[in-house]
């Protein structure tokens, strides 16, 4: 199972270089002032949301499933190990988020840490809803067929926004919470931590099961 994940951190690392390079442009430009700081906490989140994808081409590219298949591991434990590199990248996404946000504060660019925790752990939670939506697409359609499944989604996401949270005072309802306290603010990514690592656990057994009986 280890070499599993290592063989997909290996297909994704160089993605993962030229995407560093992105963040570190608009790292640059948030400290300009250019960008706001949460506008690159959500910019990680949403590569980390795109980078699984990358993987499910390169192995269909590569005939992959056919030659894994035949290694004796197992289909569980191959996609076991695809999921925790997906953890992998989102704890290293977290990471680089904290460390923006440390940058950021001790350049006097951060007023308002506290707004920024939510704003990235949000993106965070909207990463994970997306892959545990996505990966099972994945593992029964194919990378192509869920790609235009993400595009769904997305455009769901937003439809959803426009349709609800506007004509039916949703904007309003969010502001009359007021200012969140700083202990709200600290259980929010405890919370996010949970329902995330709920989703990814049900879209496993999908993924599971779909993969499982697979013909490939």
């Amino acid at each position: 199972m280890t070499g599993l994940m290592l063989k997909d951190l290996l297909i994704l690392r160089k993605n993962m270089r030229t995407y560093l390079l992105f963040i570190i442009l608009y790292g640059g430009l948030a400290a300009t002032g250019v960008w706001s700081p949460e506008f690159v906490g959500g910019f990680i989140m949403v590569l980390t949301a795109i980078l699984p994808m990358n993987v499910f081409a390169y192995d269909k590219q590569a005939k992959w499933d056919t030659y894994g298949l035949a290694l004796p591991v197992g289909r569980t434990k191959t996609v076991a190990a695809r999921y925790a590199v997906l953890l992998l990248l989102c704890l290293f996404g977290v990471l680089l988020e904290c460390a923006i946000g440390v940058a950021m504060i001790a350049m006097g660019k951060l007023e308002e840490p506290g707004t920024y925790l939510a704003t990235c752990t949000v993106c965070g939670l909207i990463a994970a809803l997306t892959n545990a939506v996505l990966l099972p697409f994945l593992y029964k359609f194919g990378p192509e067929q869920a790609r235009i499944a993400l595009f769904v989604l997305m455009g769901f996401i937003v439809l959803l926004g426009v349709l609800f949270l506007g004509p039916l005072g949703g904007a309003e309802w969010l502001e009359s919470l007021g200012e969140p306290t700083p202990a709200q603010i600290a259980s929010i990514p405890f919370i996010a931590a949970i329902v995330g690592v709920v989703l990814l656990a049900v879209s496993f057994l999908l993924s599971r099961h779909f993969y499982g009986t697979k013909d490939v």
